[in-house]
């Protein structure tokens, strides 16, 4: 089998003409490339260039294998090149969530770290999630509901309580000790994208209001620039810095969220990682 260097030092002296510009384009000695070009020759069994004073060529022989060093040379950098997209792909963490809340439990992994934790992250209903931790496709997942199966661990990491994010001119923003869903329903409300189980609840509450969807990384700003009331939840507010927004209870039973951790047994330490 063929050292690939020595793919790489021919095509280097054949398209340059000489082993010296083709020691300067590898940026290594003059020597090595012509030791190189030898070793090549002496393995093939074959003379590849013809020497003539300050240049060396191609000959016949070198002209046809040419084709199949190029060849080679292009199978070796793809493989290279998959070789490192599965290493990637080995180093990444997959995980899912029924909402977003667990990134904000947990946002020196998912945002202050991020690029120190390659990750793929996906919002899925809570059958999906356990499916995918058992079959492998996520590493971990957070849901909503504590589960027991074989070989899979599961531990309870947060209540999230919903809140009312009002602006304070709002009729209802003096009601600090909270409003119900009842009052609230029929206002228009600006809302993050893809927020599961927050998603069905305050739609099966306020089924005369309006949602306005945003991107979770959008919603602050927009927010902050609007009059148009929003929700928060205990979890969030920390990343929450409206100054003109006041903070209401909802009186209601159905405005807690209740997320578990599963992963399987064997990566528990994977799950122990995004909680550092």
């Amino acid at each position: 089998m063929l050292d690939s260097y020595l793919l790489e030092y021919f095509n280097a002296v054949a398209e340059e003409g000489t082993t010296l510009k083709a020691s300067e384009k590898l940026n290594v000695s003059q020597p090595s490339v012509t030791k190189a070009i030898q070793k090549l020759e002496y393995e093939l069994g074959i003379d590849l260039f013809d020497r003539r004073p300050n240049k060396i060529v191609l000959n016949e022989n070198g002209r046809i294998i040419s084709e199949y060093i190029k060849d080679a040379i292009s199978i070796d950098k793809r493989i290279r090149e998959k070789a490192k997209e599965l290493k990637r792909k080995s180093l990444t963490i997959r995980v899912e969530m029924t909402a977003p809340g667990p990134t904000f439990k947990y946002p020196d992994f998912f945002y202050f770290e991020k690029d120190n934790n390659p990750q793929t992250l996906e919002i899925k209903d809570e059958k999906k999630c356990i499916n995918d931790v058992i079959s492998g496709i996520a590493d971990v997942a957070f849901i909503n509901s504590k589960i027991q199966i074989e070989g899979i661990y599961c531990e309870k990491i947060m209540d999230e309580k919903l809140y009312v994010y009002l602006p304070k001119k709002h009729f209802l923003s003096k009601k600090s000790e909270g409003v119900t869903f009842e009052e609230l329903d029929g206002q228009s409300f600006l809302i993050a994208r893809d927020l599961g189980p927050w998603d069905k609840i305050v739609e099966t509450h306020l089924k005369k209001s309006k949602f306005f969807r945003q991107e979770q990384e959008n919603l602050s700003e927009i927010v902050s620039a609007s009059s148009i009331p929003s929700f928060a939840t205990n979890i969030s507010l920390k990343f929450r810095n409206e100054p003109n927004r006041v903070v209401i209870p909802i009186i209601s039973e159905d405005t807690t969220i209740t997320f578990y951790a599963i992963c399987k047994k064997d990566k528990l330490h994977i799950l122990r990682k995004i909680q550092k």
